[in-house]
């Protein structure tokens, strides 16, 4: 029982997926987070900065694609299969980068990894307010 009434349960759950507009916050904040980085380390080395916008690049590009994929399904197995492609086409980014653009390894993965906290930063207000729900 979801309420005061009976609700089949994919109905219930439709209501609590993350819709479009948070995929595109996602996106938002990793070219925010990928930008800050890569002028942060300017300063610093442009080589690092280089890294910096290849490692942002190597979260954000495969990001884009599942975002704009996703607006177009709803079927289950599709997201599924837009979810290994992603995985897969990130994991083929991150050798291109190291094997072949010989880029630095800090600012890298410093940028790697402070790009891909874009999606807990996005999904902290959702966190938040079932909180809020829990304690009501």
């Amino acid at each position: 029982m979801n309420g005061s009434a009976a609700i089949p349960i994919l109905r219930a759950a439709k209501r609590l997926i993350v819709g479009h507009e948070q995929h595109y916050l996602v996106l938002r904040l990793q070219v925010v987070i990928g930008v800050s980085i890569c002028l942060g380390l300017l300063v610093y080395d442009a080589r690092q900065s280089y890294a910096a916008l290849i490692g942002a690049l190597t979260i954000t590009l495969p990001s884009t694609y599942m975002a704009w994929s996703n607006s177009r399904t709803n079927n289950p197995v599709r997201i599924l299969a837009q979810g290994v492609v992603k995985t897969v086409t990130t994991c083929l980014l991150m050798v291109g980068s190291l094997a072949y653009l010989k880029v630095e390894p800090l600012g890298y993965f410093t940028s790697l990894v402070l790009v891909q906290t874009s999606y807990l930063l996005a999904l902290a207000p959702l966190l938040k307010a079932d909180q809020v729900e829990e304690a009501s």
